[in-house]
């Protein structure tokens, strides 16, 4: 019984390994998976940092309709506005207050905004005299 060697020379040569073409194309798939990859990650980071401004925004109109609450005194019909820091990060608090039918309340709308003047939050709620 004899055992035959495998073929070696060119033929042999062609089986075994990838064509240049074949990795040029697996590297294409690569590069654009990672830029995939890149893309989304980048949307998350945009989508936390709104997600913290939105918090720190709501805290800012949290913090003015609670004051208003304790403070006691029944707001003035008008606009309104001041500033507000939450973290470091300033915002300007818009106060709208409208009268309602009944005179014991009022329809109060806070709009706060950012720098940029985006409106991070708002909210509406009513305020009574009481």
């Amino acid at each position: 019984m004899t055992r035959r060697r495998p073929a070696q020379g060119a033929a042999a040569m062609r089986r075994c390994g990838f064509t240049l073409l074949e990795v040029l194309v697996a590297l294409a798939v690569v590069a654009i998976a990672l830029l995939a990859a890149m893309r989304a990650a980048g949307q998350v980071s945009d989508d936390a940092q709104r997600y913290r401004q939105t918090v720190l925004a709501e805290q800012c109109a949290q913090n003015f309709l609670v004051d208003q609450r304790l403070g006691k005194t029944f707001l003035a019909i008008g606009q309104s506005s001041s500033g507000c820091t939450q973290a470091g990060v300033a915002f300007t608090v818009m106060v709208d207050v409208m009268p309602t039918p009944n005179p014991n309340f009022r329809r109060v709308q806070v709009d706060v905004r950012d720098a940029s003047g985006w409106s991070a939050w708002r909210v509406v709620t009513i305020i009574g005299n009481l």
